[in-house]
């Protein structure tokens, strides 16, 4: 993919991500042009010619995918997670999230909290471990951008360490498995996931094809198991989900990671020690 829509790319979703934009003007195709030195009629037919989408669209639809996670996994008002990803009020939000989704935010809620139910009476599992902390300062990461099926994962990331090697970067860990798309809510050969690293100190420049992301200091969740990466694929998201109907918690706005102190190496058969993040309103 042509380097200058890559960087959009990743603009558009780690700003609609951490829902860190501005509710006036939100992303604005003008001010991603600016950015990379180009007319917004250049950039957009360049989107176009790489992508085949409408740059415009492909914001909205970046916004909307996130709108549909908060909405089915959290009781948030819908008024607040509207303007948590650039929407000026609900009624713009409602209209445009029903035209992509082909049904209204509530009715998407209501079928998805019916769903999730049984997971409020659900008896934990006793080999995932939990706990929650605070981070004090914002996460740094400089991360690489695959879509793909989750059992795909563990490609990413040995295509990953290939690129830390090229880009000579000797990372350490802990490293970042960034997730964006709920399994629920996003066909399975379009989940976007995140390979990243702490951001070097002092910063290098960021190498070509990789995208920095910044989330803000929050309250997390950790789950903490060791096994095969699709075992706790498995057993990992009925827990999050059976934790937080009972706990009443509300997701955050800085994301969820999975974090490992080695790189993620192997085979589908290695079992791995693996701590599952996941950012708490305040």
């Amino acid at each position: 993919m042509n380097k200058i829509v890559a960087h959009v790319i990743g603009k558009i979703e780690t700003t609609v991500y951490t829902q860190s934009m501005d509710s006036d003007t939100g992303l604005r195709v003008e001010d991603l042009a600016r950015e990379v030195g180009m007319s917004r009629f250049q950039l957009q037919r360049l989107f176009k010619r790489e992508t085949g989408l409408d740059l415009g669209e492909f914001i909205q639809q970046s916004k909307l995918q996130v709108a549909s996670n908060f909405v089915t996994l959290t009781h948030a008002p819908l008024l607040d997670v509207a303007l948590n990803v650039g929407y000026n009020g609900q009624q713009s939000f409602t209209r445009a999230f029903s035209k992509e989704k082909g049904v209204s935010p509530m009715k998407m809620r209501k079928a998805a909290h019916a769903r999730y139910a049984p997971f409020e009476q659900a008896a934990p599992e006793p080999t995932i471990g939990i706990r929650s902390e605070r981070s004090v300062e914002p996460r740094r990461l400089w991360m690489r951008r695959y879509v793909g099926a989750y059992n795909q994962v563990l490609m990413h990331w040995a295509d990953f360490s290939d690129r830390l090697h090229v880009s000579n970067l000797k990372a350490i860990g802990p490293f970042y498995g960034v997730i964006f798309d709920d399994p629920d809510n996003t066909p399975a050969d379009q989940i976007r996931y995140g390979c990243a690293i702490e951001a070097p100190l002092p910063p290098d420049a960021l190498p070509d094809g990789w995208i920095e992301l910044a989330a803000e200091p929050s309250r997390f969740v950790v789950f903490s198991l060791r096994c095969t990466y699709m075992e706790g694929h498995a057993r990992l998201r009925p827990r999050v989900l059976s934790w937080f109907q009972q706990s009443k918690e509300a997701f955050g706005t800085a994301g969820a990671f999975e974090i490992y102190q080695t790189l993620p190496t192997g085979g589908d058969e290695q079992a791995r020690d693996m701590e599952l993040h996941v950012s708490l309103a305040n």
